[in-house]
């Protein structure tokens, strides 16, 4: 039997982990016998993978294992009259006009065609189709920052697919969900995928880091990808609450096997001391201190099956394994080599703090930490304590602050507890996932979004931008498309951590009937939709925008959440569930029993609704129409890193062609451009030009000769806006104009101001601009009557400010330009 893999990685618009993804996968498959092939920038373009994959299907055979990996942005496009595509981005994406992604579609016929010869295949995908911004300003999108422009390519993809499909024996139905190949993602197909550094210092893709480390540390050990994933979900999420990894199809199989296994439910034991044992590959059960454990011999499948040969209890845990303290059920009693770990009471997971530890106070948070089952001290950890000038103190999370500082008294560490124990459940129920030993299949459609006017306006689940004021009102909506009945419960995870049960007037949840719906957000007196408003809790940082999460719980039956809220307080007329003895562990911090499931046994799934909510109002719109309008979208162009990578750049227009202008005419022709980046204070500064053009006709190229546009700093972000209109005598130039109209008190006071505090400045600033180009609108109908907006994008430090050669495409129009770093 061969083992082969196809490694590729597209290394391009700002990542910068993407070669390191593939050295640490192939580092992982070799030591498995993988003869590994890597395609990585700048040689990953689109023919150069697809015939790499037609390789693999040309040369496979029944018996050979096969892992098909890729690295890089994701996207998706939407046709005018379909669904969204996702696809990958190759290294020669925008090297054309054309659409030059490798779509979801393509990927899975290739699949489908390996799998028909070899069933043991493998495809790992780091990428995702869901762009948008993390506060986080270290960590970086692994998919495309803005729509792509496949206007011209889109419908030949679409054609070539269709035709693929023709051809193929399978229905087409299939090919998503391949049941023959495990497919490893990095995220659900609403949800967005990260790299940045990792512990040792290294940019990596969150996935790839997790899994590869996965493979490493637990080779030795017989686990299905369902257990491992399990273990890599938990890493991946504790550097990105919001990043949930999944392993589809037969999940079941051992890794790069066609062998099923069963769910790991013991741990191999190796004696180290009389009263110390080793659990192997207890991170894989996401095992904890505190958590104690059942030793029995080999083939006993739990503490149901005889005898005991002692019981452990975990005292600290390794990245292979953990330690435990034995007491052994009878003395000079060895343990066999064939002993097992069955887990009977699961701690909390507890949540890592940083401690300033040259403060005073260091021994009393330490020992305050201690007592909190749900904290644990740790010098590595992101959530800190942070001490001020003053010697006050305040929680960090992320690096931004979390409220105002508390003075180093016994009162004080008392309310840091209270910030922390909110930090901790929060983080704890945002992981929660189904139940993957007894997944609940349903059809429970979840919708939000927003309401205005009473109108719902849609949104995905993972990335949205919120504004706290008044006008920003939510709903969501839960519909029952199945045939059966089933519980929902919502819990929003707030901006300030804590747990609220949305659907608390419902303790077991809203059951939902077949075919019925519920609408939050529905004003069952006035019979409409008024939607829920957004708002800002008293007392926390407004300096940043922060992350909120909903997470619609649904169940075959009742579960009581009233725990998260209650603190523990719970009704003793019915036993709990496992899920519910989860739910109050995440409450209270206590151990749960870990047994046989009760033949009443609740089965649960989780969908969890991302977003992030800015504490200002949105800024100002703008009205100003464009032809071509592919700015990234607000949450990306508000959210991103501020005051990154400056640098200078030159803008030019390499190309204008009229091909019908008979919006126009066989006239004089001008060019108006503007450019826009941040500037002193955070108020953008603004550069504007204006190119005359006589007696232009159909399909005639004007003589811009690269004309220069813009020669300056570019910080942040670097706007483009250009226009096309009939020109007038004695007309004045666009800067001419703007120089006049921008000193009126009018256009100060519409957004030209900055306010604070920080948290504003981005939104400021986008409102500053859009003043700027409405201004700029306003001012060329006045002086040449109808005006055509061209072309309107937004380039990010991200990006790289767009450096490049970019061709776009508008109704009657071809246009070039490029941006050029240009020496200080």
């Amino acid at each position: 039997m061969t083992r082969k893999a196809l490694l590729i990685g597209s290394q391009n618009d700002g990542l910068t982990g993407v070669r390191n993804d593939v050295e640490a996968m192939a580092a992982a498959l070799e030591p498995r016998g993988f003869q590994v092939t890597r395609l990585v920038t700048p040689d990953a373009t689109r023919a150069a993978v697809l015939d790499a994959y037609e390789k693999l299907i040309v040369d496979a055979r029944p018996d050979d294992a096969y892992v098909l990996y890729y690295s890089g942005h994701g996207g998706r496009a939407q046709a005018e009259d379909g669904p969204d595509q996702p696809f990958i981005v190759p290294d020669d994406f925008d090297d054309t006009g054309e659409f030059r992604g490798i779509t979801g579609v393509e990927l899975s016929v290739l699949l489908a065609r390996l799998t028909d010869v070899a069933l043991n295949t493998t495809v790992v995908l780091d990428c995702c189709h869901a762009a948008h911004m993390s506060r986080q300003s270290e960590m970086r999108v692994k998919a495309l920052l803005r729509s792509p422009t496949v206007k011209l390519g889109y419908d030949k993809v679409r054609r070539h697919n269709a035709e693929v499909l023709a051809g193929l024996k399978h229905d087409p139905r299939s090919l998503i969900s391949n049941p023959h190949a495990v497919r490893v993602v990095a995220c659900s197909p609403s949800e967005s995928a990260w790299e940045t550094a990792n512990r040792d210092g290294v940019e990596m893709g969150l996935l790839t880091d997790a899994l590869t480390r996965a493979l490493r540390d637990h080779q030795g050990l017989r686990v299905s990808w369902a257990t491992l994933l399990d273990a890599v979900r938990r890493d991946v999420q504790e550097m990105q609450p919001v990043q949930r990894p999944e392993a589809e199809g037969p999940s079941a199989r051992a890794p790069f096997e066609t062998t099923d296994l069963d769910p790991l439910s013991s741990l191999p034991v190796v004696a180290v001391t009389p009263e110390q044992i080793q659990l192997l590959g207890a991170p894989l059960l996401g095992v904890e201190p505190h958590d104690e454990f059942t030793i029995m011999p080999g083939g006993a499948t739990g503490p149901q099956d005889g005898p005991a040969l002692g019981t452990a209890t975990v005292t600290s845990v390794q990245p292979t394994s953990a330690t435990a303290r034995l007491r052994a059920a009878g003395p000079g009693r060895d343990l066999p080599a064939d002993a097992r770990a069955h887990r009977t009471r699961a701690a909390a997971s507890a949540l890592p703090v940083r401690l300033p530890l040259g403060h005073p106070a260091a021994a009393e948070l330490t020992k305050a930490i201690n007592l909190r089952p749900l904290l644990r001290p740790d010098p590595e950890a992101v959530v800190a304590v942070v001490a001020d000038e003053q010697g006050r103190l305040v929680v960090h999370d992320d690096a931004d602050p979390l409220h105002q500082p508390y003075p180093a008294t016994s009162l004080g560490i008392g309310s840091i507890m209270a910030n922390l124990q909110r930090i901790a459940q929060a983080t704890a129920i945002r992981r929660l996932t189904g139940d993957p030993q007894k997944p609940l299949t349903h059809d429970v459609q979840v919708e939000w979004g927003r309401v205005r006017d009473g109108r719902e306006e849609p949104l995905e689940r993972s990335g949205a931008l919120l504004f706290a004021y008044g006008e920003e009102r939510i709903y969501i909506r839960l519909r029952n498309n199945g045939d059966r009945a089933m519980f929902v419960s919502l819990l929003d995870v707030g901006i300030a951590s804590r747990i609220e049960p949305l659907t608390a007037a419902d303790p077991g949840g809203i059951r939902l009937a077949a075919g019925a719906t519920y609408t939050y957000g529905w004003d069952e007196d006035r019979r409409r939709l008024t939607g829920v408003t957004v708002t800002w809790p008293e007392g926390i940082s407004t300096a940043v925008a922060r992350p909120e999460t909903v997470l619609a719980l649904i169940s075959d039956g009742p579960v009581d959440v009233g725990v998260l809220r209650q603190q523990g307080v719970r009704s003793a007329t019915a036993p709990e569930s496992p899920l519910e003895r989860l739910l109050g562990q995440i409450a209270t911090g206590a151990t749960r029993e870990i047994g046989d499931a009760p033949a009443s046994r609740v089965r649960y799934a989780v969908v969890p609704i991302d977003f992030v909510v800015s504490p200002t109002p949105p800024p100002q719109a703008e009205t100003a129409p464009f032809l071509v309008d592919d700015r990234p979208e607000q949450p990306v162009r508000l959210l991103s890193a501020r005051g990154a990578n400056p640098g200078r750049v030159a803008v030019r227009i390499g190309e204008l062609i009229v091909h019908r202008n008979r919006a126009l005419g066989s006239a004089d022709i001008r060019v108006d451009a503007m450019v826009l980046t941040n500037g002193a204070g955070g108020v953008p500064a603004y550069h504007a030009e204006t190119m005359r053009f006589s007696n232009v006709h159909d399909d005639e190229r004007l003589p811009l000769d690269n004309a220069l546009i813009y020669h300056g700093p570019a910080v942040d972000f670097l706007d483009i806006a250009v226009w096309v209109s009939r020109d007038t005598t004695g007309s004045q130039a666009l800067g001419a104009l703007l120089e006049q109209r921008l000193t009126s008190p009018e256009v100060q006071a519409a957004g030209l101001a900055i306010p604070s505090p920080h948290a504003a400045v981005a939104v400021a600033v986008a409102g500053a601009a859009a003043v700027l180009v409405n201004t700029a609108y306003e001012l060329l109908l006045g002086v040449v009557g109808r005006s055509v907006g061209l072309y309107r994008t937004s380039l990010l430090a991200q990006e790289q400010f767009g450096l490049g050669r970019h061709q776009r495409h508008p109704q009657d129009f071809s246009f070039t330009f490029s941006i050029e770093g240009v020496d200080a």
